[in-house]
């Protein structure tokens, strides 16, 4: 749960704390700074800054979630847990800023790598907005399909019949 700075700073805060452990011959306050130092680095690669971003969503602040998302440099070593939403809230900064093209493949990801039920009905719905968009009957059908299976709320089933109505009158 921190940014990247901040694990910077933690780590060499611990690493000066490992140090000075050493120097007084204190080695086992020593190992356990190195071991925090490494779980630090380990939460780098595996949950990296996705629930800072979430909560930068949530609050509606799409350009600074998106720049801790962007702070990820690999994010497919991200835990399979986290890389659903770091997919499904690119997806919805994409769709923020109308770049729908880059919203269909991130949010297209984020269903298929297993997000929990209702952000999967939000993922689909915009996915079936998406495929009105392009006039893709066939595939906004699709997205459609894979949400009537899901326990939604009354609003997005609403909104999803609403966008059902406009596929079908696609040609």
């Amino acid at each position: 749960m921190f940014t990247n700075k901040a694990r910077i700073a933690v780590s060499c805060l611990l690493f000066l704390v490992a140090a000075f452990a050493a120097y007084l011959k204190v080695y086992e306050i020593a190992a356990l700074a190195l071991m925090f130092i490494a779980l630090v680095i380990w939460g780098y690669f595996k949950e990296g800054p996705i629930i800072l971003a979430a909560k930068q969503h949530k609050l509606k602040n799409y350009q600074k979630a998106k720049e801790l998302l962007l702070s990820i440099k690999r994010p497919a070593l991200l835990n399979k847990r986290r890389k659903p939403y770091y997919e499904f809230m690119l997806g919805c900064i994409a769709v923020h800023q109308l770049d729908f093209g880059n919203a269909e493949y991130h949010l297209g990801k984020a269903a298929v790598l297993g997000l929990r039920a209702n952000d999967l009905g939000v993922a689909l719905m915009h996915l079936a907005n998406i495929s009105l968009r392009n006039k893709d009957k066939e595939k906004g059908l699709e997205w459609i399909r894979q949400s009537e299976k899901l326990p939604l709320t009354a609003k997005y089933k609403s909104i999803l019949n609403n966008i059902e109505k406009e596929i079908q009158k696609i040609r």
